[in-house]
């Protein structure tokens, strides 16, 4: 009887399931550099919207941003525009005290992924964050990519991480051989209390793919109870619950009929959960650089790819593919900043160029492969991402839109970082170098005891 309902589960997947959504000819893209170019627009399109609103995001800041959206939700609803809003429950604490009484008094529907419980529960599911960031307005426009509901220039949690490593260095010397003493972090330049802008980017889209992404709001919306409760796995209670909503969103969608064309940009909305896409966002970047002939330029605020990754960017390496990655040149978390400085080696080792943001914080996770092959979205290439949050990534099949987020790339990378030399990452001081070699191997740890150890 158990395979009996299991088989007829299975076979309902592929009618109500949300399924992966194709590429998509007909759309309209515009690249967004920071949120001093997303806001104004998403706001402009939620002021206008005439149906229906959606937003994910994983940080609703207690900001002038966050108070701008605050009360344009709420406008909204107020006019009879039905809102709905998804805010992670850890990165989102702000805004549940700030803005969620608000949001709800004024008719918003509000679900908190996730809520945080105890600090002393270290569970899997505990990191099974709700990282999207995507506002969907009327069917007719979204905007997906890693920009939060935060101010560029908020950056009052950076700057504890940042004091907090100054204190580090100042406790931390080592001795060489010379009897000179240096400082563990060697970025001491690089702190300090005027920062830019935090470097991120999103997507705005009109056309057929702007179906895909409301249908993939919608079924997270659906997968989300009232308390935040998530279920990640196909049960027959799980079914019977959401299976009568699902039909009725799909005949919502079927009633309204495909979205015409916008554009001539072909644009396909990549996922990553924990219940059917596990890997495809990961999936797509390697077989993006699997076809790479020239070029690949990856620009991730947090990366500690996994085993195939790495494989992936030295393979394209060996074939003669330039390789350039531009990461964080801010010491924000100090365990992953030491763990990803232990990979530099190799990387290195075989020709990729690293280069270090370092006029603000680095949040972005886009790259470009061969100018014909782009990607923009919320997605880390580290564990957190790849293994346990839902992101979502828009990859864009266009050499317009690619060249110019590769020229977007190119520039900081030439202008606003530095170039990690080999010679000298190598003879780094033996202390930092082990340092950096217990934060890997703690990382390694940290992901088998959660069952994920050959990935990494």
């Amino acid at each position: 009887m158990k395979h009996r309902i299991e088989g007829l589960l299975e076979s309902r997947l592929e009618t109500l399931l949300q399924p992966v959504p194709p590429e998509r000819n007909g759309n309209q893209v515009a690249l967004l550099t920071g949120g001093e170019a997303l806001f104004p627009r998403a706001l402009a399109a939620i002021a206008n919207a005439t149906h229906a609103v959606r937003i994910e995001t994983y940080i609703f800041a207690n900001d002038a941003v966050g108070e701008a959206f605050c009360l344009a939700l709420c406008h909204a609803a107020l006019r009879g525009v039905q809102v709905r809003l998804v805010l992670d429950g850890f990165g989102g604490k702000e805004g549940v005290e700030h803005h969620v009484p608000r949001l709800q008094q004024a008719g918003v529907d509000v679900r908190i992924f996730r809520p945080e419980g105890s600090p002393l529960k270290l569970t899997p599911t505990r990191l099974r964050r709700m990282h999207r960031k995507i506002i969907a307005v009327d069917r007719r426009v979204a905007f997906v990519g890693g920009i939060n509901l935060i101010d560029d220039l908020n950056h009052a949690d950076e700057q504890h991480e940042l004091r907090m490593a100054e204190l580090r260095e100042q406790q931390s010397y080592v001795h060489l051989l010379s009897g000179h003493r240096q400082p563990l972090n060697t970025n001491r330049q690089l702190r300090g209390d005027m920062l830019g802008p935090r470097y991120d980017f999103a997507i705005q889209l009109e056309g057929p793919v702007v179906g895909d992404v409301w249908h993939s709001m919608e079924w997270l919306w659906w997968q989300v109870g009232p308390r935040g409760t998530v279920t990640d796995t196909l049960t027959a209670r799980w079914w019977a619950k959401r299976k009568q909503r699902l039909a009725n969103v799909l005949a919502e969608e079927a009633r309204q009929g495909p979205i015409a064309h916008q554009g001539s940009v072909k644009a396909q909305l990549v996922l990553r959960d924990n219940f059917r896409f596990r890997r495809r966002i990961e999936r797509s970047y390697i077989q993006a650089m699997s076809r790479a002939h020239t070029s690949v330029v990856l620009a991730n605020a947090y990366f500690l790819p996994s085993r195939r990754m790495r494989r992936a960017i030295l393979a394209a390496r060996s074939r003669g593919v330039v390789v350039k990655l531009l990461l964080q040149g801010r010491v924000e978390y100090a365990f992953q900043h030491y763990a990803t400085l232990h990979l530099y080696d190799e990387l290195l080792q075989h020709g990729v160029e690293v280069y270090e943001y370092t006029p603000s914080f680095l949040h972005a996770k886009v790259g470009v492969v061969d100018s014909f092959w782009a990607t923009v979205g919320s997605s880390n290439l580290d564990p957190l991402s790849t293994l346990f949050a839902r992101e979502a990534n828009m990859v864009v099949h266009n050499r317009a839109f690619a060249q110019q987020l590769k020229a977007e790339l190119l520039h900081a990378i030439a202008h606003h970082s530095h170039r990690v030399d080999p010679e000298l990452h190598r003879r780094r001081p033996w202390r930092s170098r082990a340092f950096s070699w217990v934060c890997y191997k703690l990382t390694q740890l940290a992901v088998f005891v959660t069952a994920f150890g050959s990935r990494y």
